[in-house]
């Protein structure tokens, strides 16, 4: 384990990170929290944040979890493809992919919110649109560089597929958190990424 915070240390941090919340609010308030304690521990939802001012929630909503399956599934997600994706990205463009898939995974409800008002009464959490901002950030990658990365996303894109449609039939996970983490991995990892071309001028 050593080895690997050496190697991934934004992936170990963020395992850890999470995982410790977890245990701090299964003990202050359930391993199995509701929505009260969700609340409570800093989960997103776009009345506190609009009317309130609670902008941390942006942030804070991705590290809190609603029991022992969905810690052990994030946290298990995040060692395997985080691994990966902070290896092929390096240190400061990986930490950049984390940031914006963690504000696109909060941000695109509240965009919704405001257009039409609906989730006013939901509480979200959880580090899987983080997960999905990684995914996109992967097939950015195959975008650009097809021949390089296109094995490694045939690879993740049936458990994408799995959980994207599992996402639409169970009302209770986030749909919008999900492809909103995807979209920010997706659009930082192409800035980010995208092959620079020096203009040359040509003297006749």
């Amino acid at each position: 384990m050593s080895n690997f915070y050496k190697r991934y240390p934004v992936t170990f941090l963020l395992i850890a990170i999470v995982i410790l919340i977890y245990v701090y609010t299964g003990i202050v308030y359930d391993f199995d929290m509701n929505v009260y304690q969700g609340i409570e521990a800093g989960g997103f939802n776009p009345v506190l944040v609009t009317e309130f001012h609670q902008y941390y929630r942006l942030i804070t909503a991705n590290f809190i979890h609603f029991g022992l399956m969905h810690i052990f599934c994030n946290a298990y997600s995040l060692y395997n493809l985080g691994a990966v994706m902070e290896y092929i990205l390096g240190f400061q463009s990986y930490l950049k992919v984390i940031l914006a898939s963690m504000l696109t995974t909060t941000f695109l409800p509240l965009g919704v919110y405001f257009i039409n008002g609906s989730g006013a009464n939901t509480i979200m959490g959880g580090i899987s649109g983080v997960i999905f901002g990684l995914i996109g950030s992967l097939l950015a990658l195959t975008y650009l560089y097809r021949d390089v990365y296109m094995y490694l996303f045939k690879q993740v894109l049936p458990s994408f597929i799995l959980v994207m449609v599992i996402s639409m039939l169970v009302p209770s996970i986030s749909l919008l958190g999900h492809l909103g983490g995807f979209i920010g991995g997706f659009a930082v990892t192409y800035i980010l990424k995208k092959p620079k071309y020096k203009k040359e001028r040509i003297i006749n």
